[in-house]
């Protein structure tokens, strides 16, 4: 298999195998701005769970005195792990759920699949 790109007049060209498939700028801009949105509503996901947990945990108990300092590291980092979790999940599903696979995608998958 062979593949080969060039870019000329605002659109990228793919050559495999002697196929030549066509690809406009604005396509491809499409696609850096759907991950662009993705990763803003990830980082919402996790700033509110970190703010919901930390607050859950800070009200529900108050906070602790006459610990020791490894007890402090585990309150403080327990819900930034419970969010980190959260913020993973909502990628995952951000990800995979109405996911629409490009013809480029497509192409450079079965080209690197073989």
């Amino acid at each position: 298999m062979d593949i080969n790109w060039y870019y000329t007049e605002g659109e990228l060209t793919l050559k495999v195998d002697g196929d030549e498939h066509r690809f406009s700028l604005e396509d491809l801009i499409a696609g850096s701005s759907v991950f662009k949105e993705r990763r803003k509503k990830v980082q919402t996901v996790f700033l509110f769970s970190l703010l919901l947990i930390g607050s859950m945990q800070f009200f529900g108990g108050g906070m602790p005195s006459g610990q020791s300092a490894y007890f402090y590291i585990g309150y403080f980092a327990t819900p930034l792990m419970f969010a980190g979790m959260l913020a993973f999940l909502s990628y995952l599903y951000l990800r995979y759920s109405k996911k629409k696979i490009t013809k480029l995608e497509s192409i450079v998958k079965d080209y690197l699949g073989s």
